[in-house]
């Protein structure tokens, strides 16, 4: 049996953001995550205002920059939107969390591979763990931070939610005649769009659907994207579930806090997911160096809550008035909003800047 500060369980984008910041102001730090399990299916774009919030350069993992994104329907030809300066770049998710992980290990996190967990109890001032393997922990919190079908939700008897939804694969740059920009295809599936993230060797293919029931993204479904986009079919095909669900779920469970995916951090729109893994991350390190941690960490993410239930909103609205939203996107409004990415804005803060710009018009 092993005691900590804190235990985090999960090492993606949201667990290593948590544990970089609480090792770096001296405590002893645990994260426990799968073992050998599959690279997380991810699409890996990180949008600016991501890449500000990280405490150290990403740049070793980064595989395209982007300025230019072309929006386009089934039923409206494509159209180029660009930047003033890059608003997103490329990585492959693995890539990503493989030196997020290596920089938290230099501040003295320990990380511990497992099977899965087997039991998970809180008493008055501690959480305990036991893992398949046996090994037992104990700290006087614990960070949830394993994504949308958290294990540690499903043990605590949290209420299942839905949110998004997405299927991705990749195609070989070798096999592609053109190779594209950054794309995102609106109507490509009911109540989502297909996307083509272009990231050197290769094309990052898939399709998102913005709330789960809304359409199935299915393989099938991908392949015929795939086929009409690029002219072949994807490899490396998996689907994930995304949690958009932040606005409508508690973040606190006794000595338990969520992050990420697992607090559904995920915006709905767009279904971009890093940004509000890493700010929860790190809002819930800040939490935990308060003295009241349960009562801190939800206040500090109050901010985001609130943005994310208006994106939601927002989204209800786009997908509803498809394909007339599509053409308004391809518009000044689209402009505007990639210059704000380009600036670090949130959707929001975009959304507002907007519209100071037309009341100042008129």
């Amino acid at each position: 049996m092993s005691n900590w500060d804190v235990l985090v369980v999960g090492a993606g984008q949201a667990g290593c953001a948590a544990a970089w910041d609480l090792a770096a102001a001296g405590l002893r730090v645990a994260v426990i995550s799968r073992a050998q399990s599959r690279a997380k299916p991810c699409a890996g774009g990180v949008t600016e205002k991501a890449l500000a919030r990280y405490r150290f350069s990403i740049a070793s993992v980064v595989r395209e920059t982007v300025s230019t994104l072309a929006v386009s329907h089934t039923s409206s030809p494509i159209r180029h939107l660009s930047a003033r300066a890059r608003f997103c770049v490329m990585t492959e998710r693995s890539e990503l969390d493989a030196l997020c992980r290596a920089k938290a290990e230099q501040q003295g996190v320990v990380f511990y591979d497992t099977a899965g967990l087997r039991s998970l109890h809180q008493e008055a001032n501690k959480v305990s763990v036991q893992t398949r393997e046996g090994q037992r922990f104990n700290a006087p919190w614990l960070v949830a931070a394993d994504g949308a079908n958290s294990a540690v939700a499903r043990m605590l008897g949290e209420r299942h939610l839905r949110g998004a939804m997405a299927i991705e694969g990749c195609v070989p740059r070798k096999n592609i005649r053109d190779y594209p920009p950054m794309t995102l295809d609106f109507g490509a599936i009911r109540g989502g769009y297909g996307w083509l993230f272009p990231k050197g060797d290769h094309v990052n293919v898939g399709l998102y659907v913005w709330r789960h029931g809304a359409a199935a993204p299915e393989r099938s479904a991908l392949q015929r994207y795939s086929l009409a986009r690029l002219g072949v079919q994807a490899e490396h095909v998996a689907g994930y579930p995304l949690g958009t669900w932040l606005p409508n779920t508690r973040l606190v469970n006794g000595r338990v806090l969520f992050v990420g995916d697992a607090a559904g951090c995920t915006e709905a729109l767009l279904g971009e997911g890093i940004y509000g893994a890493v700010l929860s991350g790190q809002m819930v390190a800040q939490a935990l160096l308060s003295s009241e941690p349960e009562m801190a960490y939800p206040a500090s993410l109050a901010g985001w809550r609130e943005e994310l239930h208006q994106v939601t909103r927002l989204g209800q609205l786009f997908y509803g008035l498809l394909p007339i939203s599509t053409r308004v996107l391809q518009s000044r409004l689209g402009a505007t909003l990639v210059d704000g990415f380009a600036q670090g804005l949130t959707l929001g803060q975009c959304k507002r800047q907007w519209r100071g710009a037309q009341s100042s018009k008129g």
